[in-house]
C-alpha cells in the first residue's frame, strides 16, 4: 500500500502540475494572441474604411472584405449605434452576409440583444469614448451573469479629426476553452493509466520484493519470540534472497545457542538446587533475586512467622553487604549460621551479592554434645570409681571400723551399679545404631500394661504422684524386653518431673493400622525450642538437674532408636506449666 500510494501520489502531482501549468500557460498565451491578431485586423479594416471617402462604398468595401473565421465585425458610428454587423462569431456562420442597421439604435449602447451575444454586449459608453479619442483598445470581455469569458474584443477609430465611426471585431473563446478542456481530458485519462499501471507495477514488486521482505520480518518476529524455525517461501538468489538465507543462520545458530544456554542454566540450577546450604541472591538494593529450595526452608515457608524470618535473614545479609563482612557467624533464634557472601561484580560496578548460608547448629550442638558427653562420661566414671577406691582403700586400711564395713560395701555395689547403667545405656545406644535385629514376639496388651503398673506403682508412691495406667486389650507384635525399656524411660522421667500430687497417665489408643501408646504428665513441662532436639543424644533441657539425678541425656535417645527399629515413630507434645505428652505409634 505505501509504494502504490507513492506512485500514485508521484504520478497525480506530476501529470496534474504539468496539466495545470500547461492548460494556464498556454491558455494565457492564445489569449493574447488571439487579442493581437483582432487588434492587428482591426486597425488594417479601419485603414481601409478611413480611405474611402463615402459610407455607401465604406460598405461595398465591407461586402469584399474576408473576415477571419469565427469572427465579427460591427461598424458603428460616432454615437455609438449599429451601422453595420458582418460575420458571425461561430465558426460555421456565413463569412459574407453583412446586416445593415441605417442608424436603428438596438435599445442604446450596450443593451441591445438579439439572440445570441454579439460584441456590441461587452463595448461599453467608456470604451466608445476611447476609442473616439482616438485609442485602438482590446478587452477580454466576461459575460453579463459571471461566468467564464465570453468573448476577445478589438476595437479601433475610422479616421481622425474627425472620427467617422468605430471598428469592433469580436471572437469568442470557447474554441480555446474546449481546446484547455480537452487537453485536461487527454491528461486526466494519462493520469488514470498511470495510476492502473503504477498499480499493477506496486503488485508485481510487492510479489517479488515486499511479500518477501514481510515473510522476513514476521520470521525475525518469530525468532525474537524464541521460535527459531527457517524462514520460508523466499527463493530469490538476489540481495533479498541472501538476507533470508541469513536470517536462516542467524536463527539456526540462535537456536543452538539459546539450546547450549538452556543446558548450562539446567546444569547450573541443578547444581544450585542439590546443595544443602542455602543460596541466596540479593539485587543492590536488598531484595531477593533468588533463593533456592535450601533458603526457602531456612525461613520456613511453610509457616505462619514466614515474613518475620526471611525480613530477618535479609536485615542481617544487608548489613553484612554495607560492612563489607564476607563471612560470618550469626545466631538465628535457636540456629546458628554460618554465612558466606560475594559479591556479583560487572563492568558498571557491583550489582548485587551471593550469599551461602550453612546451618551449623547441629554440628555445632554435636561438637558441644561431644564435650558435654566426654565431660559427663568422665565426671560420672570418675565420681564412683573416686568412691569405690577411697571405700575400698579405708577398709584395706582399717580406717573404718569391722562393724561398717558391710554398710560401706553396700556404698561399693551401688556406685558399681550406677557404672553399671552408665555403660549399658552406651551399649544400648551402639546396639541400636548398629542395627542390631530385634526379636519381636506376639505381646499382649493387657498383661504388659499390668505387669508397668506392677513395676511403678511402688515407685510412684515413694514419690507422691498418682499413676493411672488404663486397662489395654488386643496383640501387639514386638521385642518385649526393648518395649519395656521404652517404658522405663518414659515413666521414669514422668515421675521424676511430676510434683507431688499430680498425676501421670498410661493410655493406648487403638487405629486401624496401629496402636498408639499414650504417657502424659502433669509436669513442668519443655520448653517449645528444646522440643525439635529432645530425642538427641546426650540433649537434657535442665542440665544441673539431670547431673543431680545422675542423668546421661541418653534415655529418650534410645526410646527413639527402639520405637524406629520397630517400624514405628514417637512424637512429643509439651505446654510450659500444663506438662508434657509422649506419643508413640507401632505398627499392628
Amino acid at each position: 500500500m505505501k509504494l502504490w500510494l507513492a506512485i500514485t501520489l508521484l504520478i497525480l502531482v506530476v501529470l496534474g502540475g504539468l496539466g495545470f501549468t500547461l492548460t494556464w500557460l498556454f491558455g494565457d498565451f492564445y489569449l493574447q494572441q488571439k487579442l493581437n491578431s483582432l487588434r492587428s485586423e482591426a486597425t488594417e479594416i479601419s485603414a481601409q474604411l478611413a480611405s474611402v471617402p463615402n459610407w455607401s462604398a465604406r460598405l461595398a468595401l465591407l461586402e469584399s472584405l474576408k473576415l477571419t473565421s469565427g469572427t465579427q465585425l460591427v461598424l458603428l458610428d460616432t454615437q455609438g449605434n449599429l451601422v453595420v454587423m458582418a460575420g458571425s462569431i461561430n465558426p460555421q456562420g456565413t463569412q459574407g452576409s453583412i446586416e445593415w442597421y441605417p442608424k436603428s439604435l438596438i435599445g442604446g449602447a450596450l443593451n441591445g440583444w438579439s439572440g445570441d451575444l454579439r460584441p456590441t454586449d461587452f463595448f461599453t459608453q467608456g470604451n466608445l469614448e476611447q476609442v473616439l479619442s482616438g485609442q485602438t483598445i482590446s478587452i477580454k470581455a466576461l459575460p453579463i451573469n459571471g461566468g467564464a469569458q465570453a468573448m476577445l474584443l478589438a476595437a479601433t477609430p475610422v479616421g481622425s479629426n474627425p472620427v467617422k465611426g468605430v471598428v469592433l471585431l469580436g471572437s469568442s473563446p470557447i474554441p480555446l476553452q474546449e481546446s484547455i478542456a480537452t487537453f485536461r481530458r487527454l491528461i486526466l485519462y494519462a493520469s488514470l493509466i498511470a495510476v492502473f499501471l503504477a498499480t499493477v507495477v506496486s503488485l508485481i514488486f510487492a510479489q517479488h520484493v515486499t511479500r518477501p521482505l514481510g515473510l522476513m520480518q514476521r520470521g525475525a518476529t518469530r525468532m525474537a519470540k524464541g521460535d527459531f524455525l527457517p524462514i520460508q517461501g523466499v527463493t530469490s538468489k538476489d540481495e533479498i534472497g541472501e538476507l533470508a538465507e541469513s536470517l536462516n543462520s542467524m536463527g539456526e545458530s540462535l537456536k543452538n545457542h539459546m539450546a547450549w544456554l538452556s543446558q548450562e542454566k539446567n546444569l547450573l540450577q541443578g547444581i544450585v538446587e542439590s546443595i544443602s546450604d542455602a543460596v541466596i541472591m540479593l539485587s543492590i538494593d536488598g531484595s531477593i533475586l533468588y533463593a533456592n529450595d535450601s533458603a526457602k526452608a531456612l525461613w520456613q515457608e511453610n509457616e505462619a512467622e514466614v515474613e518475620e524470618r526471611k525480613t530477618q535473614i535479609v536485615s542481617i545479609l544487608q548489613a553484612m553487604a554495607e560492612k563489607g563482612n564476607q563471612e560470618d557467624l550469626v545466631t538465628l533464634d535457636i540456629q546458628v549460621l554460618q554465612i558466606v557472601m560475594a559479591p556479583m561484580a560487572e563492568n558498571e560496578g557491583i550489582r548485587g551479592h551471593v550469599a551461602v548460608l550453612r546451618d551449623v547448629t547441629a554440628s555445632l550442638r554435636a561438637e558441644k554434645s561431644r564435650r558435654e558427653f566426654l565431660a559427663s562420661v568422665t565426671h560420672e566414671l570418675r565420681t564412683p570409681l573416686h568412691l569405690i577406691q577411697g571405700y575400698l582403700e579405708a577398709i584395706e586400711d582399717g580406717v573404718i571400723p569391722i562393724d561398717q564395713h558391710e554398710e560401706y560395701i553396700d556404698l561399693v555395689i551401688e556406685e558399681s551399679k550406677r557404672l553399671a547403667r552408665l555403660v549399658q545405656n552406651l551399649q544400648e545406644i551402639n546396639w541400636l545404631e548398629r542395627g542390631q535385629v530385634i526379636q519381636p514376639i506376639e505381646i499382649d496388651l493387657e498383661d504388659f500394661l499390668q505387669d508397668i503398673d506392677q513395676r511403678f506403682q511402688g515407685r510412684a508412691q515413694e514419690l507422691g504422684v498418682n499413676l493411672e495406667i488404663c486397662q489395654g486389650s488386643g496383640q501387639l507384635v514386638a521385642d518385649p524386653d526393648q518395649l519395656l525399656q521404652v517404658f522405663i524411660n518414659l515413666l521414669d522421667n514422668a515421675l521424676r518431673h511430676t510434683p507431688p500430687g499430680k498425676t501421670v497417665r498410661v493410655c493406648m489408643k487403638e487405629e486401624p493400622n496401629e496402636i498408639c501408646l499414650v504417657i502424659q504428665d502433669e509436669g513442668e513441662g519443655i520448653p517449645k525450642e528444646a522440643l525439635p532436639y529432645i530425642f538427641d543424644r546426650f540433649f537434657r533441657v535442665n542440665k544441673a538437674r539431670s547431673r543431680k539425678d545422675g542423668g546421661m541425656g541418653l534415655g529418650l535417645a534410645i526410646v527413639r532408636q527402639i520405637v524406629e527399629a520397630h517400624g514405628g515413630n514417637v512424637r512429643v507434645e509439651s505446654d510450659m506449666g500444663k506438662g508434657t505428652t509422649f506419643l508413640i505409634f507401632l505398627p499392628k
